[in-house]
């Protein structure tokens, strides 16, 4: 099954205010290292750590939703083409 890779995090920006932040893997220097860059965040802050899990881990699961929408749309399109006549007599 064909997904993508997120991290979600939970920050303090300040006392009782919680973001989440959703992160994805980038190329690291060194092997043993992880690197991630942000690529979105929670609109407003939450009172808890937890209620910003929450709402940060439904924000992951819709973007890996939309995300395989797209590759599955993708991968159909490719099908469709490999499968055309003009592409088949070539």
């Amino acid at each position: 099954m064909d997904y993508v890779e997120f991290a979600l995090t939970v920050i303090e920006a300040e006392e009782g205010q919680f973001h989440w932040v959703l992160m994805e893997p980038v190329d690291a220097d060194i092997d043993d290292e992880l690197r991630y860059r942000p690529v979105d965040s929670s609109p407003q802050p939450y009172p808890t750590y937890a209620e910003a899990l929450l709402y940060g881990s439904a924000a992951m699961r819709t973007r890996q939703g939309n995300l395989r929408e797209a590759l599955l749309q993708r991968q159909k399109q490719e099908r469709q083409a490999a499968f055309r006549p003009s592409a088949m007599a070539a």
